[in-house]
């Protein structure tokens, strides 16, 4: 059934004429019922949170503005805004405040616990950690070109682009490559249906740079492993190049690596400049089908793909790429732990992670 606007804001009303006379519980039911209509609408999360924190419900209001966070990331930053309704106002800086104490809280929390399952270890760095769409407090980048969307280390240091001493793995990966290039180009004719968009349709809100890669196969992807989730039709077709990865130090999940892939960019295809998630790890290519004028942009250094051979750099900094030839060129990339990491930083940043994630799992409307 389509949304249905019209319905959204009739309850939405209602709801909001429950809350002033201090029917709260209707409000709430009332304010689900909006969402119910139209669930990309992010305006009624805003609204029914703010009415479980009248109800001393913190937690789930937590839930219900993280959940609409989720869908408009804008929405809890609506108070900076000039013009800005008071009531609109008021709801968006506590949802904007309670979601930064929240997350801080939780990591905090997330390696505290590590410490005590793992007496002696040293992750101060880690405790350190900044969540950066969510952290409580001001901070600033160590680099000017190194602004990670989402988890930075400050005291990690600086790389952007990687040399052969700090990927000992590779000259074994790169021995491989004709034999990893071999199954790439079996498995996308056995298995052409499993490339998908490396980026989902509603990445066209990044900005009009962004439309052409946006749900299509301009920038198409053939997902051995995507956040930790196998796909099995495809390491069926790949032995040897996952034998060859068992030696890199993958940055991984309880279920096996975070990211393993082929990037397919076609033809006259442009990926426009952007930061990455986190400077915990590199971002390691190994080109397999290379096209002319086909490159990438790290910061300041240009670098052009030559196949077979390894390059690894830190997506955190500001970066870019491009294949301006008339093929597609088709990379092998995945994801390594920064070198200067210890096992025990490694294992505290994947427990970070895994509390963010079964918290993000247990999120609901319903309370």
């Amino acid at each position: 059934m389509p949304p249905n606007s019209f319905d959204q804001n009739r309850l939405c009303a209602a709801a909001l004429e429950a809350e002033e006379s201090g029917k709260l519980e209707d409000a709430a039911t009332l304010f689900r019922q909006a969402i119910q209509c139209d669930t990309r609408n992010s305006a009624p999360y805003l609204y029914l949170g703010n009415v479980l924190m009248s109800l001393g419900k913190g937690d789930a209001a937590i839930q219900v503005w993280s959940l609409g966070a989720d869908l408009d990331a804008r929405f809890i930053n609506v108070w900076r805004g000039e013009g800005v309704d008071e009531y609109i106002k008021h709801r968006s800086k506590l949802a904007h405040d309670a979601i930064r104490k929240h997350f801080t809280g939780l990591h905090r929390r997330s390696i505290e616990n590590f410490e005590k399952s793992n007496p002696g270890a040293n992750v101060d760095r880690i405790a350190a950690a900044i969540w950066v769409q969510t952290h409580e407090s001001a901070f600033e980048y160590r680099h000017p070109q190194q602004r990670p969307d989402l988890f930075f280390v400050p005291d990690l240091r600086p790389i952007a682009v990687y040399d052969a001493d700090q990927t000992p793995w590779s000259d074994a990966l790169e021995s491989v490559s004709e034999t990893i290039k071999r199954e790439f180009l079996a498995a996308q004719e056995a298995a052409a249906s499993e490339q998908a968009p490396y980026l989902p349709a509603r990445a066209a809100h990044l900005g009009e740079d962004w439309v052409p890669l946006a749900g299509t196969l301009n920038w198409g992807s053939f997902h051995l492993y995507k956040k930790g989730q196998p796909n099995q039709k495809l390491l069926d077709l790949f032995p040897e190049t996952l034998q060859a990865l068992g030696k890199v130090p993958l940055v991984t999940t309880p279920t096996g690596p975070s990211e393993v892939l082929f990037s397919a960019l076609g033809a006259e295809q442009h990926i426009p400049p952007h930061y990455g998630v986190a400077n915990t790890d590199m971002t390691v290519h190994l080109p397999v089908v290379t096209s002319p004028d086909s490159a990438i942009r790290v910061a300041d250094a240009v670098h052009e793909w030559q196949e077979g051979k390894v390059f690894a750099f830190d997506d955190a900094f500001f970066h870019e790429s491009w294949n301006r030839g008339p093929r597609a060129r088709v990379n092998l990339l995945f994801e390594a732990w920064h070198p200067d990491l210890t096992t025990d930083e490694q294992n505290a940043i994947s427990a970070a992670f895994a509390a963010r994630a079964q918290w993000n799992a247990s999120r609901t409307l319903e309370h």
